[in-house]
C-alpha cells in the first residue's frame, strides 16, 4: 500500500498513511474500504474526513465520513462518532441525511450516507442575503419537520445551524452532522459536566450554562435559524469581546425583534422567532410540531412565488454559475482583460460595478494640489476664527473613547453633565432605530447609552456636541447631510475595521465621522448664489474637488486641515482628512504607507454608502459628486485589510444598519 501524498510504503493490513492523514491506494491506485472505492475528498473536520465513494457492484456513489485516524487514540471521540452512528441509523426521514451503511474493520471506522449535491444554508445565505418569505418558511418547515422525528427518537441535536442544513439541487432540505446529538433517557452523555458542546452563536442558554436540554433546546438555535433566514444577521454578535461577549448575550440580552430589521417580516413570524428565542426553556414553544403548525399558518396566506428560472437554479451552482445572484463583468490588470464573477451586492460589487474607474491619468497630482491665494487664505482664517471651539465635554467625551476599557456607565458620567445632549440621547435612543416595538420608553442614561452601543454613540455624541455652524436657510439641510454622511461612514468604517487586524475602530470612527468637516466651513463662509454655483458644477459631473477649487479657490480639504487645528483635534486626523481624497485618483505606492489601511478602509465604507444608497433620492449640493476606484488599490482590501469581499450577509447588515441611522434624519430621508 501507498500513500499518494508523500510517497511512503505500507503493509497491506494499513489503510492510513498516519503523518499525511491520507488513506492508502492499492496498486492499480485506487483507494477503497471494503466494497467502496474511494473518489475524492469533499471534506474534513476535526472528527473526521469525508469521501465521495462508489460502491463497486452497484455503482451507487455515497459520502463516507471516516474517523480521523488520530481519533483512535481518543476515546471519548471514538464514542462520539458511533453514538452519531447510532443516531443515523435510527433515524429515517426525508429531511434528515438517509444512512446507508457503517464500515468497521482494524483502524478504520466509518459512516456511509446518501451523497448530496447543493449546498449548506450558511453559503445559500452568504450568497443571497434576506431570503424571500415563502422560501424561509419551506425551509424552516422541512428542518422542523427532521427535528421532530430525531426528538420522537429522544435525539437532541445540539449543534443546530445552516452549515448543518443541506439545500439539495432537487429543492429538497436534508438535516445533517448529529456528531454532538444527545439521546436522552437511554445513554450516558460523554460530555464531561460543566463542558459546553455545540456552536456558541447558536447555542441556547441551557446549554451554555451546563444545564438540562431538551428538544427546547435544538428550538432555540432553530430560532437563530429563522433570524438568519429573515435578516441576514445574527441576533447576537460579538463587539470586541469574542465568544465570551456573544455567550453573555445569548444567557442575559433580549434580542432585538426581526421586524426591526426587516419590516417586511410578517408579525405572527416576528413573534414566533421571539417566542422561540425566549431565556428560559419553559417560555418557549415545546415541540416541533407546534411551531410547524404556526408556520404553515403564515404560509396558507402566501401565493406560490417560485418561478420557472428559479426551479431551475440549482444550488451546487452558487459559487460558479452566471445566474440570477451574479454577474460577468471584464476587469482589466496589467493591459490584459480576463472575465471574472462578480456576486451583486457584495462589497466586491461596490467596488468593482457600483463605483467608476480612476482615469488612466489624475486630473491633478494630489500631492501637489493647487496653491491657495493670499486673498482666499485670509478670508478662510477669518471664517474659521468666528466659528466657537468644541466645549470641553467633547474632549472629555473622545477621551471615554480613546480608553479601550470604558464602558457606558462611564460615558454616562459624562454625558449627564450635558442636560441638552442628555436629553439628545434619550431621545435618540428612544427613536425607532433602537427602541423595539411595544418597548416602553428609556429615561436612564446609562440604560440609554448600553441599548446603543459604545460604538454607536461614537458618532452620534460627539456631532451632537459639535457646534452649530451659522448657515443660510437654504443650507440647513446640506449641513444634516453632511453629518449623516459622517455618521455613515464612522458606522460602515466601525463594521469594516472588525475584519480588520490593522485599523483600529476607534480611529475608523473618528476618521469616518469627521473626514468631510471642510464642507460644514463652505457651508458656513459662502453666500448662497456661490453655493448655488457649486453645485450646479457638480450636478452637470464635474468631480466634487475641482468644482470646488474652480467656484471657491479652495476645496474641502483645505477648509477641513484649518478647521482641525482651529477646533485641535488629533494630529492622525489632520493627515487623515489631507490624504483621503487620494484612493479615489492616485496610484496606493503614492499613498504614505502608515495610512494606506485606513485611508482603503474608509474609501470602502465611501463606496458601499454609494452603494446603498443609489436610488435614494436628494438634492444636496454634493449629492451628485461619487468616488472613483483605482484597480490596483484592491490588492489592499485582502491583505492588509482582509475584508470579506464576496459576503452578501456582510452587505444585507450593512443595509439594515444603515435604514436605522435614515431613521434618526427624518429631515432628510422621509
Amino acid at each position: 500500500m501507498k500513500c499518494a501524498s508523500c510517497g511512503t510504503y505500507y503493509p497491506e493490513d494499513k489503510v492510513f498513511c498516519l503523518p499525511c492523514g491520507e488513506i492508502l491506494s492499492g496498486e492499480d491506485g485506487q483507494s477503497r474500504l471494503g466494497k467502496y472505492r474511494l473518489l475524492e475528498k469533499l471534506g474534513q473536520g476535526g472528527a473526521g474526513v469525508v469521501y465521495r465513494a462508489q460502491h463497486q457492484d452497484l455503482e451507487q456513489d455515497v459520502a463516507i465520513k471516516i474517523l480521523n485516524p488520530h481519533g483512535f487514540n481518543d476515546k471519548k471521540q471514538v464514542q462520539r462518532f458511533k453514538r452519531e452512528i447510532q443516531t443515523h441509523s435510527q433515524l429515517q426521514h426525508p429531511n434528515i441525511i438517509r444512512f446507508i451503511d457503517v464500515y468497521e474493520q482494524g483502524e478504520i471506522l466509518a459512516l456511509v450516507m446518501e451523497i448530496l449535491s447543493g449546498c449548506n444554508l450558511k453559503e445559500y445565505i452568504n450568497h443571497k442575503g434576506v431570503l424571500p418569505l415563502e422560501e424561509t418558511l419551506n425551509i424552516a418547515v422541512a428542518v422542523l419537520s427532521g427535528l421532530e422525528e430525531a426528538h420522537r427518537h429522544g435525539v437532541i441535536h445540539r449543534d443546530l445551524k445552516p452549515s448543518n442544513i443541506f439545500m439539495t439541487d432537487d429543492h429538497q432540505i436534508k438535516l445533517m452532522d448529529f456528531g454532538l446529538a444527545k439521546q436522552t433517557g437511554r445513554y450516558e452523555d460523554i460530555t464531561e459536566t460543566g463542558i459546553t458542546v455545540g456552536t456558541y452563536m447558536y447555542m441556547a442558554p441551557e446549554q451554555i450554562m451546563g444545564k438540562d436540554i431538551g428538544a427546547y433546546t435544538d428550538l432555540y438555535a432553530m430560532g437563530i435559524v429563522l433570524y438568519h433566514m429573515t435578516t441576514a444577521v445574527l441576533p447576537f454578535m460579538s463587539s470586541g469581546g469574542g465568544e465570551f461577549e456573544v455567550m453573555e448575550k445569548q444567557v442575559r440580552k433580549a434580542p432585538q425583534p426581526p421586524k426591526v430589521l426587516n419590516p417586511d417580516i410578517p408579525d405572527e413570524l416576528n413573534q414566533i422567532i421571539l417566542h422561540l428565542l425566549a431565556k428560559e426553556p419553559e417560555h418557549r414553544p415545546q415541540t416541533c410540531l407546534e411551531v410547524i403548525r404556526r408556520l404553515n399558518h403564515i404560509k396558507e396566506g402566501l401565493t406560490p412565488s417560485l418561478n420557472q428560472q428559479d426551479a431551475k437554479t440549482t444550488f451546487s451552482e452558487l459559487n460558479t454559475s452566471v445566474s440570477r445572484l451574479h454577474g460577468e463583468v471584464r476587469e482589466s490588470g496589467s493591459g490584459e482583460q480576463s472575465n471574472q464573477t462578480v456576486n451583486f451586492y457584495t462589497l466586491r460589487s461596490a467596488f468593482t460595478i457600483d463605483s467608476k474607474a480612476a482615469p488612466e491619468h489624475p486630473r491633478f497630482d494630489m500631492r501637489h494640489p493647487p496653491a491657495l491665494s493670499k486673498a482666499t487664505l485670509d478670508r478662510l482664517k477669518s471664517a474659521i476664527a468666528m466659528i466657537p471651539p468644541l466645549p470641553e465635554i467633547w474632549y472629555q467625551v473622545q477621551r471615554i473613547f480613546e480608553d479601550g476599557t470604558s464602558s457606558p456607565a462611564d460615558l454616562a458620567k459624562v454625558v449627564a453633565q450635558d442636560a441638552v445632549l442628555t436629553a439628545h440621547v434619550l431621545k435618540s435612543c428612544n427613536s425607532a432605530a433602537y427602541l423595539p416595538a411595544g418597548a416602553k420608553e428609556n429615561t436612564d442614561i446609562a440604560l440609554a447609552l448600553t441599548r446603543m452601543g459604545m460604538d454607536a454613540a461614537q458618532g452620534l455624541v460627539l456631532s451632537a456636541v459639535a457646534p452649530d455652524f451659522k448657515v443660510s436657510a437654504k443650507s440647513s439641510l446640506d449641513v444634516r447631510a453632511i453629518w449623516f454622511h459622517g455618521q455613515a461612514i464612522a458606522l460602515f468604517a466601525r463594521i469594516l475595521s472588525e475584519f480588520s487586524p490593522v485599523v483600529d475602530t476607534q480611529s475608523a470612527v473618528m476618521f469616518g465621522l469627521l473626514h468631510d468637516i471642510g464642507k460644514l466651513v463652505i457651508l458656513h463662509m459662502e453666500p448662497d448664489e456661490k453655493l448655488a454655483q457649486l453645485k450646479q458644477h457638480i450636478d452637470q459631473g464635474q468631480d466634487s474637488l475641482l468644482a470646488e477649487i474652480d467656484v471657491l479657490g479652495y476645496s474641502h480639504i483645505d477648509a477641513g486641515m484649518m478647521l482641525a487645528l482651529h477646533w485641535k483635534l488629533p494630529r492622525k486626523l489632520h493627515r487623515f482628512i489631507y490624504y483621503h481624497h487620494f484612493p479615489c485618483w492616485q496610484k496606493p505606492e503614492t499613498w504614505p504607507p502608515d495610512m494606506q489601511a485606513s485611508m482603503m478602509l474608509v474609501h470602502m465604507a465611501h463606496l458601499m454608502l454609494s452603494a446603498l444608497m443609489k436610488d435614494t433620492p436628494f438634492s444636496g449640493i454634493w449629492s451628485a459628486s461619487y468616488r472613483t476606484h483605482v484597480a490596483s488599490s484592491a490588492a489592499i482590501l485582502h491583505h492588509p485589510l482582509r475584508l470579506p469581499m464576496k459576503d452578501v450577509s456582510l452587505y444585507s447588515n450593512m443595509r439594515v444598519q444603515l435604514k436605522h441611522l435614515q431613521t434618526l434624519f427624518p429631515d432628510l430621508f422621509l
